[in-house]
């Protein structure tokens, strides 16, 4: 089933949270797989790029997002959607927003505060706003260590939710997020 334009989240949002979505993923099996890697070896080294890499392209799309998102209309729920489910949706997507600026920032403040490599893509440097501090950068890593598992956990309950609406309650929820839209504009 496809949205029309009234049932539909706007059209760049829906393409701001696939790309999100795709990104998020990739940052998060890339997180993963480093952390069950020795430190200082290869690929780890160059993966771990790779990832911080994506945590601060998904920071900055999450900055356009949230713009985005307050800027445009959001459509009406279906009307499948009672409070309980309503609520938990609610709290799942507030959990997504915090998650997806947590990572980043606390990826950013260990990789800074702990003299670590702060490179884009290996293209330039991302300014090391904090000084050199093993309790910072301890702090930094074990929180992000810590919002990992919420990660796993919040990205396992949307993806669920998303398939139960689809397959089960055939709601037209995922619909109101697919990337084209009923009337191809989208």
């Amino acid at each position: 089933m496809l949205a029309d334009e009234t049932t539909a989240y706007a059209p760049l949002l829906r393409r701001i949270h696939w790309a999100t979505a795709v990104l998020f993923i990739a940052a998060m099996l890339l997180g993963f797989y480093c952390g069950l890697q020795p430190p200082g070896t290869s690929p780890r080294r160059e993966l771990l790029e790779v990832h911080k890499s994506l945590g601060m392209t998904l920071l900055f799309l999450s900055i356009l997002r949230l713009m985005v998102r307050l800027a445009t209309r959001v459509p009406p729920e279906p009307s499948s959607f009672g409070a309980p489910v309503r609520i938990a949706a609610r709290l799942n997507h507030a959990a997504l927003y915090v998650i997806l600026f947590a990572m980043p920032l606390t990826g950013y403040a260990f990789s800074s505060a702990g003299g670590y490599s702060l490179k884009y893509f290996w293209t330039f440097s991302w300014p090391r706003l904090l000084a050199d501090s093993p309790a910072i950068a301890d702090a930094g890593e074990v929180t992000h260590d810590a919002l990992a598992w919420l990660v796993y956990a919040a990205v396992a309950l949307h993806i669920a939710a998303t398939l139960w609406h689809a397959v089960v309650m055939r709601d037209g929820t995922l619909a109101r997020m697919w990337p084209r839209s009923g009337n191809g504009r989208g």
